[in-house]
């Protein structure tokens, strides 16, 4: 379980980095929305497990090509939610703040990246479910360990009961996964659940 949790985290975690910053970007800024839109509708759709031999080839079959596998199927979905979460801020509320006379970095800082947030944290959750899947798939392979292997292996020796235990762990980790990105949430976007403990309040008192 730890080597595949190390497998999703650093996946998962390098995608984000990138594919973050550079949604907001594209999000942001017409001139590079223009241009890098149609290469992102393109690419987003083809199966990027099919590029798995040119991945085996340049990175080998250790860890590093499992990573950049999971790496490069949820970056496009973390950067499209992200772009689109960047691109639909109300243009009002940009003005405003721009009245105030902030820099494009303090505008990026305290209104572009607070209000793509929840829209983030939800592509996050959504790519945890994707990179689980190829995560089972990249373990199948040239592996000793994970999850993927000890389903793979205890099907192989018709131990079903190793067989579902692992599956069972499988989706244990990705509960695991998906309480701590709703913990981080909680923390970093505490305006969310305060507007739903505020409008709960109002639908009991109507």
């Amino acid at each position: 379980m730890l080597a595949s949790l190390r497998r999703i985290v650093f996946g998962v975690g390098s995608a984000f980095i990138v594919a973050v910053p550079a949604g907001l970007m594209i999000g942001r800024f017409k001139v590079l929305d223009s241009y890098l839109a149609p290469f992102i509708y393109l690419a987003y759709p083809i199966p990027k497990i099919a590029f798995l031999p040119i991945v085996l080839l340049f990175f080998g079959l250790g860890d590093l090509a499992k990573v950049f596998l999971i790496a490069l199927i949820v970056f496009f979905q973390i950067l499209v939610h992200t772009r689109d979460a960047a691109k639909s801020i109300d243009q009002k509320l940009i003005l405003s703040v721009k009245s105030l006379g902030v820099s494009k970095v303090q505008l990026f800082w305290h209104l572009i990246l607070p209000a793509s947030l929840p829209r983030i944290f939800t592509a996050i959750r959504i790519s945890l479910g994707t990179a689980v899947a190829v995560l089972f798939f990249t373990e199948t392979f040239a592996t000793s360990e994970g999850l993927g292997f000890f389903i793979m292996d205890a099907w192989t020796r018709v131990n079903y009961s190793e067989m579902f235990a692992g599956i069972m762990a499988l989706s244990f980790l990705g509960l695991i996964l998906f309480l701590i990105i709703d913990f981080i949430e909680r923390l970093v976007c505490p305006w969310i659940f305060l507007e739903e403990k505020k409008n709960k309040e109002l639908t009991k008192k109507k």
